[in-house]
């Protein structure tokens, strides 16, 4: 039975480890700060009157440039983990989601 022994230098592991970086902050970059209606359709795997009824109404942020509604992806993210947090194995559902306990909706 042989042990196999692997050896990598100090500058192997800096170069390997500022590669991969250098890979995620490239990925980071490419990012879009703002998401368009299809976008954030795309992202979130639901349809466009799903977000209207049920996120906006409910208080996700948007942005408006003329006609065009934009949507910051952390903005997304945080009231989406708001939202799921208050749900339950039985009330799970986002179409029939209302945070706006007892207030109509708009």
């Amino acid at each position: 039975m042989s042990v196999l022994s692997v050896q990598i230098d100090d500058k192997t592991v800096t170069t390997l480890l500022e590669k991969a970086i250098n890979e995620r902050v490239d990925e980071l970059a490419k990012q879009k700060y703002f998401m368009s209606y299809k976008e954030l359709s795309e992202y979130l795997n639901i349809s466009k009157p799903i977000i209207e009824d049920r996120l906006i109404k409910n208080g996700l942020k948007y942005y408006k440039v003329g006609t065009k509604y934009l949507f910051k992806k952390n903005e997304v993210d945080e009231f989406l983990d708001d939202m799921t947090a208050s749900m339950t194995a039985t009330n799970n559902d986002i179409k029939f989601f209302n945070k706006l306990k007892g207030a109509a909706i708009r």
